[in-house]
């Protein structure tokens, strides 16, 4: 029988599946759902990442040492001529630089301090050797004028990428709970397409010992009982073809949920009614585009070409830059006295910089700017609209499979009893063989064919859950794994 076909052997598991089995097992420890956690987290340290440039930096920086041997010209006033001499030059310094971003001002504070050692060997007309030190302690502003808050700029962008992020990994999630449930229930039907054709290879071998005993009793032609064998042989031939089909699709499913391809899985599905759910479209849309990764997209491509824009429309306007510094510093040849009577060093500068003539080329980008962001927005609206088309038809296509599927699976009722009566009916000698055939090949048909109905209905249930992210069986929004929950 089937269910002993699907026995493990020796070093394999065997997994008896519910969907909520099969989903969980996915969740855990599927190439798809692993890959859809990584990806989040990267996106995560990338906008933590541009969340801590804005942070205070601290840099140290050594030059241990800084040697340099070249060659200086100096005026022999005793020959009149240019002579070269070598020089030697020895630095030991260190420099500390703390900065400090403020996006409120789109400014940078800086704390920066210097101190090195120089020896200096000139091997000149007057040679002579000479060793000094200096230190610089200073704290500087930086303030652009007149343009866009870059760092701003800088940290929505980031922000909408993690938003991207997350809805791409909740979308991740949706289609791989959409993939393992179709798979799940293909595999299923395929498991009942194995069980119909054994029960079909029963009921052959059932006719064909009785079409034989009926020959042999002369009651039948010879011809009729060989064509119940050509049936025999036909219905062991499809169940061997439905056990290889399922023996595929099995090991697709494995790979799916990230199991041993050498383990075997049984689906178990307790509840293949077919229950009419209600169904608002305009609320089953509203959830759509709540989740839809596609229209946050585009409503983010809006969002981000308006920054776009904002700065290109300052890139050839007056800008201002503002530099202030005050610091200390001191030179001396002993180390001692270097942080004695330190002298105070002031700076300030104001640059403005006016752009007079770039043959219209600001004027083009800003069109550019402007029409894409104009497409931006005409793909959001056109997005909208295409989820609220797919959304009615799908809402349709639920309410026709349901339909469909009540229709069939009484088809099947009808055509399992008219079997049994024409079984009867043959082995009494009422019908021929042709009738009987008839009988069986309605049978085989309805059974197959209501089993395909069930699929589509549960599959357009499961299609439309991956799109609202809500299970109108259940009437509740689905449980999605978060990436910390594994």
């Amino acid at each position: 029988m089937f269910i002993t076909s699907l026995l493990p052997s020796a070093g394999t598991a065997q997994h008896l599946l519910t969907l909520d089995d099969a989903l969980d097992i996915a969740f855990d420890q599927s190439y798809t759902a692993r890959s859809a956690r990584e990806q989040l987290r990267a996106s995560e340290a990338s906008a933590e990442s541009a969340r801590k440039a804005l942070y205070s930096t601290v840099d140290l920086q050594f030059d241990l040492p800084d040697f340099s041997r070249t060659l200086l010209s100096e005026f022999n006033t005793d020959t009149r001529r240019l002579e070269y001499f070598p020089q030697e030059l020895l630095q030991w310094s260190g420099r500390l630089d703390i900065r400090q971003p403020l996006i409120w001002t789109n400014s940078t504070i800086t704390l920066s301090g210097l101190l090195y050692r120089q020896d200096q060997t000139d091997r000149g007309l007057n040679s002579a050797f000479s060793r000094d030190y200096y230190t610089d302690i200073a704290i500087q502003l930086r303030q652009p004028l007149f343009v866009p808050n870059t760092q701003r700029i800088a940290l929505r962008r980031a922000e909408i990428d993690y938003e991207e992020a997350k809805a791409d990994f909740v979308r991740n999630t949706l289609d791989l709970r959409y993939r393992v449930t179709e798979q799940f229930y293909n595999l299923y039907a395929d498991q009942q397409r194995v069980v119909i054709q054994e029960d079909r290879v029963q009921q052959e071998e059932v006719s064909y010992a009785t079409a034989t005993r009926k020959y042999k009793a002369g009651l039948i032609a010879e011809v009729e009982a060989l064509q119940f064998e050509v049936d025999l042989a036909a219905a062991r031939n499809d169940l061997l073809s439905a056990r290889n089909t399922f023996t595929s699709r099995a090991n697709a499913f494995k790979i799916l949920l990230g199991l041993p391809i050498k383990d075997s899985v049984h689906c178990l599905v307790s509840d293949t009614t077919v229950a009419s759910v209600l169904i608002d479209p305009s609320e089953a849309t509203a959830r759509a585009k709540q989740t839809r990764v596609e229209l946050q997209r585009a409503r983010n491509n809006i969002e981000r070409n308006e920054l776009s824009l904002e700065q290109v429309d300052a890139d050839r306007s007056i800008r201002g830059d503002l530099f202030l510094s005050y610091g200390v510093n001191k030179f001396d040849v002993e180390f001692q006295g270097l942080y004695n009577d330190l002298r105070d060093t002031r700076r300030a500068v104001l640059t403005i910089s006016v752009p007079i003539f770039d043959w219209g080329k600001h004027a083009e980008d800003i069109q550019a700017a402007e029409a894409r962001l104009r497409n931006a927005r005409l793909t959001a609206d056109n997005l909208e609209l295409t989820i609220e088309q797919e959304i009615i038809d799908l809402v349709r296509s639920v309410e026709s499979s349901a339909r469909r599927a009540e229709v069939l699976l009484q088809s099947r009722r009808i055509a399992d009893i008219a079997n049994d009566i024409s079984t009867k009916r043959y082995e009494v000698g009422t019908i021929g063989s042709t009738e009987l055939a008839q009988a069986r090949s309605r049978l085989l048909q309805a059974k197959l064919t209501s089993l395909e109905a069930i699929l589509d209905y549960y599959l357009a249930l499961a299609d439309l859950a991956r799109r609202t992210a809500y299970d109108y069986r259940l009437q509740s929004a689905l449980s999605l794994p978060a990436p910390s929950d594994r």
